[in-house]
């Protein structure tokens, strides 16, 4: 058991015999009153997204996972298919619990799978990732601050610069679905 001001964003949780993931955790300390936390789940089985509120002093159960390098081969309808590069297992993860994360995912790579009790959870994003860009209008030289939408590789659609051209790679903010620089070469 952990007290709630302890717990941190990308925990997970067992609540009322489901895991849940922390996506966002705000603590707020009122002028009068005791303080409390305010957090975001997502549902691991589910996918579905919920917020709660702890007391400070609320004790709440953390669950250890751990992180299992593993490899996208493929998606198949609403299944995303990985496999571990040590031991050559498969796994499926569904799209209600990668949610967003698929916009991130590529062929062949490599990405770090929660595991709880043997079965995988979710998935690890990292904080930036690198992608090209498919579709976007011409760029324009000589303007700058303004930015244009442009639709990368996974069917993610962002802002870019004037000046980015389709074909280019980018690198992106998975926290913030932002344009951070273009990639280098």
């Amino acid at each position: 058991m952990t007290v709630a001001t302890q717990i941190k964003k990308g925990e997970v949780l067992k609540l009322n015999n489901d895991l849940y993931r922390i996506i966002r955790l705000d603590h707020i300390t009122p002028g009068k009153g005791n303080a409390i936390v305010h957090a975001d789940l997502r549902s691991l089985t589910t996918g579905v997204k919920t917020n709660r509120r702890f007391r400070s002093s609320e004790d709440v159960e953390s669950v250890v996972v751990y992180n299992r390098k593993m490899q996208y081969l493929y998606q198949e309808a609403e299944l995303y298919h990985f496999m571990d590069t040590e031991t050559f297992d498969q796994y499926e993860l569904g799209k209600n619990v990668l949610d967003d994360a698929i916009y991130y995912i590529l062929p062949d790579h490599k990405y770090d799978v929660m595991i709880f009790e043997e079965v995988p959870i979710g998935i690890d994003i990292p904080p930036s990732v690198t992608m090209k860009i498919i579709e976007t209008e011409p760029s324009q030289k000589g303007i700058t601050g303004k930015t244009k939408d442009a639709k990368l590789e996974t069917g993610l659609s962002i802002k870019v610069p004037l000046f980015i051209e389709a074909g280019e790679s980018v690198v992106i903010n998975t926290q913030t679905n932002e344009y951070v620089e273009r990639a280098k070469k």
